[in-house]
Formats: C-alpha cells, structure tokens, sequence
C-alpha cells in the first residue's frame, strides 16, 4: 500500500510538476493568512475592548452610551485598565460613578486620544491630549521597558482595532487637578506646606511648566516636628527654600520608574534615596502614603514625614528631629493607595 500511494505521489508530481506543487500550497497558505486578517481587522474598539478580557471598561463605556462613539471611525488610541485596575478603586467611589454619569463619562473620555498612536509613536514626557480635554503625560522609563500613561503602566500594547488602538494599562487614568499649587492649594491636609511654598516665593515656580516630583508632606508630617523649630524654619526664608526645594525633582518620576537604590537629584542640589520593596516605596525615611497623583505639571507623592537635608541637623539644639541621617530608625513599609 505505501509503494502504492509513493507512485501515486510521483505520479502527481509529474503532472503538476514540484515548482505548481508549491505554487498551489503557498496559494492556499496565503488565502488563510487573508482570511485571518479580515476576521481579525472585523473589530472596532467596544468589540476588541470585551475580546481583551476590558469587560468592566466595556459596561462602564455602555453605561456611558460612549459604544456608537468608540464605534465610528475614529481612529482613536484608547489606554484600557485592566478589571482588576477598576476593582482596586474604593467601592464608596465607584457607587459615586454610578451615579454621576458627568464624572463618568469624563473619566471614560480622560482614558480615549484622537488618532491612531502606537507604543513606537510615544515619547518621554509626551503630552497626548485627551478627548476629555486634559493632556495624558507618557513617560518611558528603564531603557523602554516601561511606559506609563498618566503613571499608569501600559502592560498590553498595540492591540489595533478597525478604528484606532488599545493599550492596556494596569490603572484607572484620572484627569490631574492642576498644576502641583493648585493641588496643594484646594487639598485640605497640605495647609501648612501651602504656607511654607507662599513664603519661601516658590508659588510661581511651582506653578510652571515643569515637570516636576514633588514628594508632599501632608499637615501630619509637619506635626511631627516641635514647634519651635517649624517656627524658626518659617522665619528663616534661605533654610526653608532649601528645605521645600529638597521635595522637588526636575523630572517626572512616578512609581512605575523609580527602582530601589536610586538617587533622585532634587532642586536644592542634593539627592533623596529611593527604597522601593514588594511595592511598597519610601523617600529616605518618609513613607509614600499616597503615590502617582498626577497634575499638569508633572507628579506629586504624598509623604509621612518633611525632609531635611543633613546639613540642616543643627536647625532646633537639641529638639528631636526626623533628620534624613538618622539611621537607628527601622525602616516600615506601607502600600501605595
């Protein structure tokens, strides 16, 4: 039987001969290949959204009535949180979005750029504008290994659509407040740090163009500091430039690019250590008890404790101070919210 089918075989291949033999499988292989492709550019980006496993961010863009929208022609590039990123948002939020379809929606159209924009096509410290109005700052870290949207760590990208693209991101996007003053001016726990920032005339600075890092002691932070020496700071315009301007980094730094060890060069001249430990984050000896809070003008880190660079360990006599060169405390890690 096997001599039977070999001579049957060569038998056809005489007839059609090894080079149409090719012709006809390559033909055929190519015909698939078309096929596939048809089948695969057959999805808009509602369609390719739910395909992706997005099925919170589909029901939520339903709810929205934002599906005929992300259905048109577009094009778009769509940065999509994973389910998991809509479940990690407080519940006491998510039943506020529920009900307010405005915040929502513009939340929804904070994560959706006009055009079609490929991982190859972004850029550090890119601004994309959103078609919620406010720019998604891009930031690319570890040699291209990491690309943040509005810090959000893109984890799945160029999934291309009919009608633009999705990257997945491991976050929901929120639309940034304003410019690093205009956060620390409406946030009530930053009331003594707005005093701070007032006096020492960097408002102005604070309020341009940047980008910056800022890590932000929140009012309790400050009150870990005696009294008289938050007093004698404030008198003293030179030492506390100094002091708000070792909070700030001439760079945008968030989470998602900072690894344990680095050394962050800040505006006073000197650097903070980064530790960073199962995804927990620390600036010299303050917590980050609030990280990737975006503004316009770049990021800001909520911190437990103020930073005092070492030269300043003669600020109070002998009043107990939270120095940065105090290496008896033991470290304490807590999650970023």
């Amino acid at each position: 039987m096997k001599c039977l089918c070999l001579f049957a075989f060569l038998g056809v291949c005489g007839v059609l001969g090894n080079d149409q033999i090719w012709v006809q499988l390559m033909s055929s292989q190519i015909e698939e290949a078309a096929g596939y492709d048809v089948l695969a550019a057959d999805k808009n980006i509602p369609t390719l959204a739910g395909d992706l496993g997005l099925k919170t961010l589909v029901t939520l863009v339903k709810k929205a009535n934002l599906v005929d929208t992300l259905s048109g022609p577009g094009p778009f590039t769509v940065f999509g949180p994973t389910d998991q990123a809509f479940a990690a948002l407080p519940k006491k939020f998510v039943d506020f979005l529920m009900k307010n379809m405005t915040v929502l929606t513009a939340i929804l159209e904070y994560h959706v750029a006009s055009g079609k924009v490929l991982s190859s096509d972004l850029k550090n410290n890119m601004l994309v504008p959103s078609v919620q109005g406010k720019d998604i700052r891009i930031n690319i870290y570890k040699d291209g290994k990491v690309i943040t949207a509005s810090g959000r760590p893109v984890t799945l990208p160029d999934q291309e659509a009919t009608n633009g693209v999705i990257h997945v991101v491991s976050g929901v996007l929120f639309p940034p407040a304003g410019t690093v003053v205009d956060v620390v001016s409406k946030c009530p726990v930053f009331k003594t740090l707005l005093k701070a920032v007032t006096i020492a005339g960097l408002a102005d600075t604070l309020s341009g163009a940047g980008p910056f890092t800022v890590f932000a002691p929140s009012d309790k932070a400050f009150a870990r500091i005696p009294k008289k020496c938050i007093d004698a700071l404030l008198k003293n315009k030179t030492l506390l430039t100094s002091v708000l301007e070792y909070h700030v980094a001439p760079a945008v730094d968030y989470s998602a690019g900072l690894s344990c060890g680095d050394d962050v060069k800040t505006l006073n001249g000197a650097s903070v250590k980064i530790t960073k430990m199962f995804g927990h984050l620390r600036v010299n000896y303050a917590r980050v008890v609030y990280a990737d809070a975006s503004v316009t003008n770049g990021v800001m880190h909520v911190i437990d404790r103020v930073l005092f660079p070492r030269e300043m360990n003669d600020l109070c006599g002998d009043d107990v101070m939270d120095y940065d060169d105090d290496s008896s405390e033991t470290e304490v890690f807590v999650p970023f919210q």
